[in-house]
């Protein structure tokens, strides 16, 4: 390879930001691992341990929109290398809180951090890669995330058993402080440099992109699924150890672990078998990302009541893989979609969009409700409700499908079988 040229290369772009993803969300869910541990120590209720990662999320959100501006105006890879760096100083300060208020604003901070990089990387990808490819390139990205969120739980229930929370903090959070300065020596690629089609460039006003993303409507349909997927998987991801440790009698170690396992093996395998899945049945089917991802979500559902509410370890650690399993499938195929029908100039703000709504009306809430609710009645209740409306999320898929179709059809995006 000459000289400099690993620098631009499309496979180090997409292998230095996947690993960046999954220490994103190492950092991100160590927190939940550690949560039993949070409470007894800081003395604090479910509803107070709830809010540490319902403000994480709603700092995240209210940062997306400044972000995915600056990432359609400025230097994207700049703006992801600070984000890296922004978040792990602030994982390594939440192992130093201390207060519940410190880490309640080092949580926040957090928050900002993974959002300067998250809402801008799908656009960088996208200029690395066709329509056709995106699929299954995000997917691999987004594979990370199951790779990540296993790490978190992982490391926060035997660090923390072993030698208490706050060492768990400080080992998730200091690779990235370091790694963050390897984004500065890559070449960021041309914007809309893979886009077949290029039509009028969208201006950076408010209201004219505004007007243009709701005139896709496949993109109000994705954004309304993934705020349901959001609620649902968010206040899942932050209760389940605590769930199995309260519910199930498990300890702390053991439950994070097991659960870090599950999920890392089918969330990989799910976000993989969704680019793939996704590009098999698009040949047929112009609506594949959505059919795909509704029907792994709809089908989810008969495996969550076992996974809560059967007592044998024997069922409830098989049904909880295989509703891993599907409700990572989407991830992939609907972030394809949405890079699909959105224009380059406009993809960081589209994507950041979503992410602020997604998460202000989903994962920012679920969190806190369920611990609420688990003051008052109890973990189980809330966590079985919270995990059926994955479903609903894949119903709205399915019924929005034509959108996707037409959307597509309108921008001339070409997404054949060479996915």
């Amino acid at each position: 390879m000459p000289a400099k040229s690993w620098s631009r290369s499309p496979r180090v772009i997409l292998g230095s930001l996947t690993t960046l993803n999954a220490l994103n969300y190492l950092d991100r869910y160590v927190s939940a691992a550690t949560l039993p541990l949070i409470l007894t120590d800081l003395a604090i209720s479910d509803a107070q341990g709830g809010l540490l990662q319902s403000l994480f999320i709603v700092a995240y959100a209210l940062a997306c929109g400044p972000a995915g501006w600056l990432g359609d105006a400025g230097k994207r890879l700049h703006l992801v290398a600070g984000g890296v760096f922004v978040w792990s100083v602030a994982t390594v300060a939440s192992g130093l809180a201390p207060t519940y208020g410190w880490l309640l604003i080092a949580r926040a901070v957090i928050g900002i951090g993974e959002a300067s990089y998250a809402v801008v990387t799908p656009s960088l990808l996208s200029d690395c890669y066709p329509a056709e490819r995106r699929a299954r390139v995000l997917g691999i990205f987004y594979a990370a995330i199951p790779i990540g969120s296993a790490l978190g739980y992982i490391v926060g229930g035997l660090i923390g058993e072993a030698h208490g929370w706050r060492a768990a903090f400080f080992v998730a959070g200091a690779p990235g402080a370091a790694l963050a300065f390897l984004l500065l020596f890559l070449t960021e690629p041309a914007r809309g440099a893979q886009d077949r089609s290029h039509g009028a460039a969208t201006p950076l006003g408010l209201t004219p992109w505004l007007r243009a993303l709701a005139s896709r409507r496949s993109y109000l349909v994705n954004t309304a699924a993934q705020i349901i997927y959001t609620f649902g998987m968010g206040g899942l991801a932050t209760w389940m150890p605590t769930y199995f440790v309260r519910e199930r009698g498990i300890p702390l170690a053991s439950a994070a672990a097991t659960f870090g396992l599950l999920l890392v093996v089918a969330g990989f395998a799910g976000t993989l078998l969704g680019g793939r899945l996704s590009s098999a049945v698009v040949r047929r089917h112009p609506g594949a990302d959505f059919i795909v991802s509704g029907w792994s979500l709809v089908v989810s559902i008969v495996f969550t009541l076992f996974a809560v509410l059967a007592p044998q370890p024997a069922v409830f650690w098989p049904a909880m893989f295989v509703t891993l399993l599907l409700v990572f499938v989407n991830i992939g195929p609907l972030n394809a979609a949405m890079a699909n029908v959105l224009p380059a100039e406009l993809r960081a703000r589209g994507f950041a969009v979503t992410t602020l709504v997604m998460h202000l009306l989903g994962d920012a809430a679920s969190p806190w409700l369920i611990g609420v609710a688990s003051d008052e009645v109890g973990l189980r209740a809330p966590v079985l409700l919270t995990g059926c409306l994955l479903a609903a999320a894949g119903v709205v898929l399915l019924a929005g499908r034509a959108t996707l179709e037409a959307d597509l059809k309108a921008v001339g995006a070409t997404v054949g079988p060479a996915r």
